[in-house]
């Protein structure tokens, strides 16, 4: 999975690229994160997005022209309220109906970048492409989700489906506990991604003796199941690269989707 640290190059410049660089090295990721994973009483929930390198440090604020909300009965409703600064947007959203909300970035366009072929293998150029090089260009296409539940968890905006890269949660997201295990499907067009690699990060693992990044791969059936060691919040990614879609301005699309989620005592 193509990954890119951001480094001397603009942060703009570095998120529109980093998908087409193929080494992989630590990046930073867009995530959501809410004030609260489950409510009772309470009618409001606000949430932040952010790209981070380090969970949970705002860092470059996310940009999306489709902020959005799935209710508990699967109908879409706007944020209530979206303020976006330099380094995070916030989001306030109310909790009317019982039931799991979906709030999420919806489907952003990031910048295009190109690749070329050199002595076989697809990199990034380095100043002008040579005479006559093979050129591909790329564009990314993520994708940020957060569950918050009010009294007992329901199924649909769960399965609702947003965007070509999906992590579909066949445990339901909000009853993920430290002695159980969360089941994962991962799917693209609606279809099982066996052998992908997703990269799993606990919030606050700065503060551990040991990394709180790993890694998992999905199965032949597409799926993973994942165990936990410390309770926590975590971001779960999954990197994907294909053809764009007929008609679009790149030849391929780099995928990226994660899910924010509370693994409880």
């Amino acid at each position: 999975m193509p990954t890119f640290k951001l480094g001397r190059i603009s942060p703009a410049l570095a998120l529109g690229l980093f998908a087409a660089i193929p080494a992989p090295v630590q990046a930073h990721t867009a995530y959501m994160l809410p004030s609260q994973f489950s409510a009772n009483q309470e009618n409001l929930v606000t949430i932040q997005s952010s790209f981070a390198e380090h969970f949970f440090r705002p860092e470059i604020a996310v940009d999306s022209d489709d902020w959005h909300v799935l209710l508990p009965d699967g109908t879409r409703a706007p944020f209530a309220n979206v303020a976006k600064l330099r380094q995070l947007v916030v989001l306030e959203s109310d909790l009317k109906q019982e039931g799991t909300y979906r709030f999420t970035s919806g489907v952003r366009r990031g910048r295009v970048g190109k690749m070329v072929l050199v002595d076989g293998k697809w990199q990034p150029p380095r100043g002008e492409a040579p005479a006559g090089a093979q050129v591909r260009t790329s564009q990314t296409e993520p994708v940020s989700d957060v569950y918050v539940t009010k009294k007992g968890p329901t199924r649909a905006a769960v399965d609702a489906q947003i965007g070509r890269l999906v992590i579909h949660p066949v445990t339901h997201p909000s009853d993920v506990a430290l002695d159980g295990k969360f089941d994962l499907a991962i799917l693209f067009d609606g279809q099982p991604l066996p052998g992908l690699k997703l990269e799993l990060d606990r919030g606050g693992a700065d503060y551990d003796t040991a990394s709180g990044h790993r890694e998992v791969t999905t199965g032949p059936d597409g799926r993973v199941s994942l165990t936990f060691d410390k309770a926590g919040i975590y971001v779960i990614m999954a990197r994907h690269r294909a053809d764009a879609p007929a008609g679009s301005a790149t030849d391929e699309r780099s995928y990226t989707t994660t899910l924010t989620f509370e693994v409880q005592h």
